[in-house]
């Protein structure tokens, strides 16, 4: 998916406690985002899976086992648990 500065990016993150405090900053307009926007969407890991796996979020999180399934759509990024 192309993006530019005016389109506002999904990012799909579980609502538990690592993944809320990760994303906290942005969610809470607490940091610079540089004009990018994000659109939070909060759902149960194997739901975001589901998802990946079908190409519909520009950014989520993952199980390690989904990893291998959506390589082809996404990438892994340095940081994350």
């Amino acid at each position: 998916m192309a993006a530019t500065l005016t389109e506002t990016f999904t990012l799909g993150h579980s609502p538990d406690p690592d993944d809320a405090f990760m994303f906290y900053a942005m969610a809470a307009n607490k940091i610079d985002l540089r004009g990018y926007r994000f659109e939070h969407r909060l759902e149960d890991i194997q739901t975001l899976n589901e998802r990946a796996m079908r190409g519909e979020l520009h950014i989520s999180a993952v199980s390690i086992h989904a990893c291998a399934y959506v390589a082809d759509k996404y990438l892994l990024l340095p940081c994350g648990a």
